[in-house]
């Protein structure tokens, strides 16, 4: 039986504390409740000044920190080394600590350059005590018979003398085995013909030559037999020409740490106090079958048998990981097969979170950091066990596909172990990949965009968001600079991801930067709420697996009941064997329900479990499932039942099912859809539960005076094109809890009353309207005062009308008249950016057309078919009722790309983004106004238009296949007037 730990130390999270109050903070968020930044570095080909600029633009973007990622230059063409970890990266490393503080920035570091992770100064791959990555590989002879036996060399695998060589070493010889067939033709073997053959007694080493090995081998019964040679040996994977570390030996880790405490960390000094996390990127080393030194002495020690017999089952020498393509090994056993790769699995796993997570989460404890990590997804392990051993667990939008199920994998993991902080690298996009369309990548991304990517990210959990990123400018005043800047660097400025690769480059080299702190903001605002108190979460669904589908490989939803749970308002985790186990998830009763359980009370409080065509289990977790189910905890089954042990040698679980079955809060159903229906017989509500099916996404965050729910209008959109087609979303909303309902505006940082509700029992109704990809916060409150408020003396339970309180505090409708003034004679002042001498900078031209009644976009305007920049839109009107006469006006805006503020008579207001719709009423008066709209685009067709007159030299160089972008503002553009009606007489 698999043991799991019970009661593990969880790390402590530091850096990320709050200043003042909740308003206070809500309203100008500081510090880390701020969104960070990757940021990547030529090596160390860099100026001082040039760092200095790049931190102050940060920074007065409303970046709280950068993420430092040191890169080979892949601009030109060479063998990508870089310069980590030398006296002149050290230099630099040290003044951005140094810059940082001045600033009020902070600083994580990835803990070795590019990645997989990799050091310099290994000096002997095959020295177990140097760390380097290992693997395993096979070669195997078939047609051996009692009449036609073996006598010969064991096969090597000419990928294993490759990979070795490139280490300057050469395979070992781990084990020799045999299995007979059953069917040839689809390559399964008896399992109970596997057998392994004693290295030195019947298989002996030709003297003299490490890769020759010789056995006789007669089988004793009769069938055709396959001899498998497995041999051990370095990868020879390398990062910027520095050999990979093994990510399942302590000595790697160790040499690792030891790396940090010798070389930088004493170097930084004090200024090593301004760093805040060192980061790992995801796990994309290439190896056959992953392995370590002493492999299979530890696996024997660990699931008391020999797993050599049955290597067969797990090797697949065409797939170097699952980021690239799920192993589909060439054999398979007639029995045990998929039990035997579970253990393989899972002790891989435990390799990685024993010797490999552990260690490094402890060090950056000693040293008062985080240890923020991408573990697992890309190998054979299981990320949501893996997700709790680091302080900072993080996610991203591009492997993960934006499949909501994909960020919910680590959600449980971050609930059940108590972790603050859920972090995501958002959103690199790339003609089709990352779902941006065919017609997406660097330069053109857009910032509603980002936000569908990161507010889908929020939805599930998801606190904090480090952009996909900043590249260095390109400053150089070293050897060979070109005026200043990197060789060969040339407009927009040095681009780390390539002109038409990977997105983005969020700086101030594009327009749309001008707008970036409404942005910033608004995402520091949500984080900020996201991480108040403990997530709260409908329902819990099992999930045992390691091998998780990215998008190389079409991730998929992993709970696929087309939405139904989520447009009823429930919300769910994924939560693994390894979480059921710990001391902290428990069931307890209730306090309103006393004969109904709940998990983990004191967290999430899932108020069910779902276990969906959960054929197999380990049986530690069937025996907590029936403890559970016991004390009052609703176990749903959908489809089939478990009937088999998750793991080799395990106890039968059957008879502890049949128990299970027969407890009162034990269901089965057929389907998923069927779901839904079954927890509202048992009376299972979501805390959020819309009255009617709406493709709204909510999170809850309780504290003990107030509930935080978020709110987003995912509209069931798969890819940002869908997202731009999607409706808005109306329903009424029933929230669990009591208090005062208030509207947390994250664009604005105001806190507000809500004026239309319905108080029952143990919840209060609202109506919510979300714009397509928008999203709200809402906050039930039982002391107003928390949140800067005092209780209102009025309000309405008419949902039906828009109901608002004004300054003075007095209760009113909106009762819209039904017509509507259009807005015409703009004037369009259009700042065009183009190529200059200066990578650095654009030359900015000025264009301007009066008398415009119909608005189009910038490229349909002669002339600017390729145009990039800004434009200012100027209006004036005349109205003759206005806030002082009880009457308000909404603005409607037209189609926008990209980013835009307002100014109402030369009063800038803050506006929603994601809306269409201002309500401008406060600024206007009777007589003539003025609206000033600004618009800022993204770069990409002042760059289409640079790339089709000059030859790009850059060594990553894609054939270019997107066209120009719509920016600007066109389509009509209204005011919709409205009477205001006091409400006074409720």
């Amino acid at each position: 039986m698999k043991n799991y730990r019970t009661n593990p130390e969880w790390p402590r999270l530091v850096h990320y504390e709050t200043i003042g109050n909740l308003p206070e903070e809500f309203r100008n968020p500081t510090g880390n409740s701020r969104p960070r930044m990757r940021w990547w570095l030529p090596s160390a080909m860099l100026s001082m000044d040039g760092i200095e600029k790049d931190i102050r633009s940060m920074a007065e973007a409303g970046f709280s920190g950068a993420e430092v990622v040191p890169m080979p230059r892949f601009d030109t063409s060479g063998d990508f080394t870089i310069e980590w970890g030398t006296p002149k990266w050290k230099a630099f490393a040290g003044h951005i600590l140094q810059t940082a503080a001045k600033y009020n920035f902070t600083i994580d570091f990835s803990m070795t350059p590019f990645w997989p992770l990799a050091l310099p100064g290994i000096t002997d791959a095959s020295d177990p005590e140097q760390g380097a990555q290992m693997e395993a590989d096979c070669a195997y002879l078939d047609g051996i018979t009692k009449s036609r036996p073996y006598s010969g060399l064991i096969p090597v695998p000419s990928q294993a003398v490759e990979d070795a060589a490139s280490a300057g070493t050469l395979p070992r010889l781990a084990a020799v085995t045999c299995a007979r067939y059953t069917d040839k033709d689809t390559k399964t073997l008896a399992y109970s013909s596997a057998r392994t053959f004693r290295l030195g007694e019947e298989v002996l080493q030709e003297e003299g030559d490490p890769l020759s090995w010789k056995i006789t081998f007669c089988p004793e019964d009769e069938g055709e037999y396959v001899l498998f040679g497995w041999w051990e040996h370095p990868s020879g994977n390398k990062t910027c020409q520095n050999l990979q570390l093994d990510h399942y030996s302590p000595k790697a880790t160790e040499r690792l740490t030891c790396y940090w405490e010798k070389e930088l960390i004493p170097y930084f000094g004090d200024d090593f106090s301004h760093m805040v996390s060192l980061f790992i990127d995801s796990l994309e080393f290439q190896t056959h079958l992953d392995w370590t030194w002493g492999f299979l002495e530890s696996f024997r020690e660990e699931n008391q048998y020999d797993l050599a017999p049955y290597l067969p089952a797990l090797y697949d020498p065409d797939s170097p990981g699952c980021f690239v393509s799920f192993p589909v090994p060439e054999f398979r056993f007639d029995e045990h097969n998929d039990q035997i790769i579970r253990d393989y699995q899972e002790f891989l796993t435990r390799l990685y979170v024993d010797n490999h997570l552990i260690p490094l989460t402890r060090f950056c404890e000693k040293h008062h950091i985080n240890m923020r990590y991408q573990t697992s997804y890309g190998k054979d392990l299981e990320l949501a066990q893996t997700a709790m051993y680091v302080t900072i667990p993080e996610t991203e939008t591009l492997y993960g596909g934006d499949i909501l199920d994909f960020y919910r994998l680590q959600a449980g993991s971050m609930h059940l172990s108590g972790k603050q902080i859920y972090s995501i690298e958002a959103s690199a996009e790339m003609n089709g990949r990352g779902n941006g369309g065919v017609n997406s990548g660097n330069y053109q991304q857009t910032w509603g965009n980002q936000l569908w990517h990161i507010q889908r990210a929020f939805s599930c959990c998801v606190n904090q968001a480090v952009f996909h990123g900043y590249s260095y400018e390109g400053y150089y005043d070293g050897e060979g600079n070109e005026n200043g800047f990197l060789p060969g660097t040339h407009w927009p400025g040095y681009t780390t991801m390539g002109y038409s690769e990977f997105s983005n480059n969020w700086s101030s080299c594009q327009p749309n930067w001008l707008h970036v702190n409404h942005y910033t903001d608004f995402l520091a605002r949500n984080q900020f709420i996201l991480r108040q108190g403990t997530g709260r979460i409908d329902l819990a669904v099992y999930r045992q697996s390691y091998e998780e589908i990215i998008d190389f490989n079409h991730a998929v939803k992993l709970y696929d009941d087309d939405g139904l749970l989520e447009q009823n308002g429930y919300t769910y985790d994924f939560i693994s064997p390894s979480a059921l186990a710990l001391s902290q998830t428990q069931a307890a009763e209730t306090q309103h329900e006393p004969r109904r359980a709940v998990l983990a009370p004191d967290g999430p409080a899932y108020k069910a479990l779902i276990l969906d065509n959960q054929n197999f289990l380990p049986y530690e977790t069937a025996l907590r499932l029936r403890e559970f189910a016991s004390e009052g905890l609703p176990v749903l089954f959908v489809g089939s039942l478990p009937q088999q042990p998750a793991f080799h040698l395990e106890k039968e679980i059957a008879p502890l099912i049949e128990e299970l079955l027969l407890l009162p809060w034990v269901k089965q159903v057929n389907t998923v859809q069927e779901v839904p229906a079954i927890l509202e017989e048992l009376q299972i509500l979501p805390n959020a539960r819309y009255h009617k099916r709406s493709r709204i996404l909510n999170v809850c965050r309780h504290t003990p005076e107030t509930d935080f729910y978020y709110f987003y209008n995912y509209g069931d959109a798969d890819t940002y094109p869908q997202a731009q087609e999607m409706p808005a979303q109306d329903t009424p909303i029933t929230l669990s809890g009591k208090g005062l309902p208030c509207l947390l505006d994250t664009w604005s940082g105001s806190i507000r009353p809500v004026a239309a509700y319905q108080e029952g029992d143990e919840n209060v109704t609202i109506s919510l309207h979300l714009e397509p990809n928008e999203s709200c916060v809402i906050a039930l409150t039982q002391n107003p005062a928390c949140l800067g408020l005092d209780i209102p003396s009025l309000h309405t339970e008419d949902l039906t009308i828009r109901a608002e309180y004004d300054t003075s505090g007095q209760l009113y409708e909106k009762a819209f008249t039904g017509c509507s003034l259009p807005l015409g004679n703009w004037k369009l002042t259009l700042e065009k950016w183009s190529d200059s001498p200066i990578p650095s900078e654009s030359i900015k031209t000025i264009f301007t057309y009066d008398h415009l009644d119909s608005l189009v976009p910038w490229k349909e305007l002669p002339g600017q078919e390729n145009a990039s920049g800004t434009g200012i839109y100027e209006t004036s009107f005349i109205l003759e009722k206005a806030w002082e006469d009880n009457t308000g006006y909404v603005l409607k805006l037209g189609e926008i790309c990209d980013s835009f503020s307002l100014m109402v008579n030369h009063r800038e207001i803050p506006v929603n983004q994601s809306s269409s719709y201002v309500d401008i009423s406060p600024f206007l008066h009777r007589g003539e106004n003025t609206l000033t709209i600004t618009i800022a685009s993204t770069l990409l067709n002042a760059l289409l238009d640079y790339t089709s007159r000059n030859a790009i030299t850059y060594h990553k160089w894609q054939n270019e296949i997107r066209v120009p972008d719509a920016y600007g503002l066109w389509g009509e553009v209204y005011l919709l007037p409205y009477e205001k009606k006091v409400l006074s007489s409720l």
